[in-house]
């Protein structure tokens, strides 16, 4: 058996205590997973996921067992990623956060030219990537915890709220936070930044909105559960407004993207400031 696909599949499940929802973010149908998880059991003898009503439990051997999961999983990851940057020689490796704005990405690329590869990850990801090197620079979501990295000024990105186009906050001459209480949040899930995400949810409490979350991984993931009527989320002050959404200028100063750039001591030093530029360039 593929064990570490396996395991992969089971991290999935684990964190998304759905079986269909694991499946969306693997990027493939529901059979394989459970069919996945079905032969990880068997091979290990011990049951690690109960069907329930809502999705999907982690028993108690399950839990005891996730942590190993995650660590085989992240090590076979760094591996094929080592593999690749020995074969990537003059390749400069710039990973940066989901929330940032695609044309920021797209700038950054095309200033790089044909050496840069970029990637896509959570802060935590990213920081630890740095670390060990697999990445040359990255651009993270601030606050996050920093250690044996080189940080950049934070640089405050502007954002909006982004609503369904029929919701009354949308139809209000003048909106208030509080109109969104109704909806749930849409956004990255905690683990991505755990500082960065609980400050964000601080903040909507000071403005007596205390908002269920809803996990969206990526900005097509958050716009669409958006035009679904269920949720709000925050989107690059920069982003068109897409069908079936609208955008509140709403406590701007709150839900302002706060980045910053990283790098391994002199490394990438001669990259730092031109995507500093590009991000000074976009906060006016």
């Amino acid at each position: 058996m593929d064990l570490i696909r396996h395991l992969e599949y089971f991290v999935a499940v684990a964190e998304e205590r759905h079986f269909g929802r694991a499946a969306a973010t693997l990027g493939v149908t529901q059979p394989p997973v459970s069919r996945a998880i079905k032969a990880l059991e068997n091979h290990l003898g011990l049951t690690l996921v109960e069907r329930t009503p809502d999705g999907a439990a982690i028993t108690e051997h399950g839990a005891a067992l996730l942590p190993r999961a995650r660590l085989i999983v992240d090590d076979s990851r760094r591996l094929t990623s080592a593999a690749q940057s020995l074969t990537t020689s003059g390749t400069i490796r710039i990973g940066l956060v989901p929330q940032l704005d695609d044309a920021i990405a797209t700038r950054i690329a095309a200033s790089v030219g044909t050496r840069a590869r970029v990637e896509t990850a959570a802060a935590v990801s990213l920081l630890d990537r740095v670390r060990s090197n697999e990445l040359d620079v990255a651009v993270i979501d601030h606050p996050v915890v920093l250690d044996r990295v080189v940080a950049g000024p934070v640089i405050t990105l502007p954002r909006r709220i982004c609503v369904p186009a029929g919701h009354r906050s949308a139809q209000a001459e003048r909106p208030r936070l509080r109109m969104l209480s109704d909806l749930a949040f849409a956004t990255t899930p905690r683990t991505a930044n755990p500082p960065a995400h609980d400050l964000m949810l601080d903040a909507f409490r000071r403005r007596a909105l205390d908002p269920e979350v809803l996990v969206a991984r990526t900005f097509r993931e958050l716009t669409t559960a958006v035009a679904s009527g269920r949720c709000f989320g925050l989107v690059p002050a920069s982003s068109p407004t897409l069908p079936g959404t609208a955008h509140l200028d709403l406590a701007a100063e709150d839900v302002a993207l706060r980045v910053r750039i990283i790098h391994r001591e002199a490394e990438a030093e001669s990259i730092t400031p031109l995507i500093d530029r590009i991000l000074l360039q976009a906060s006016r």
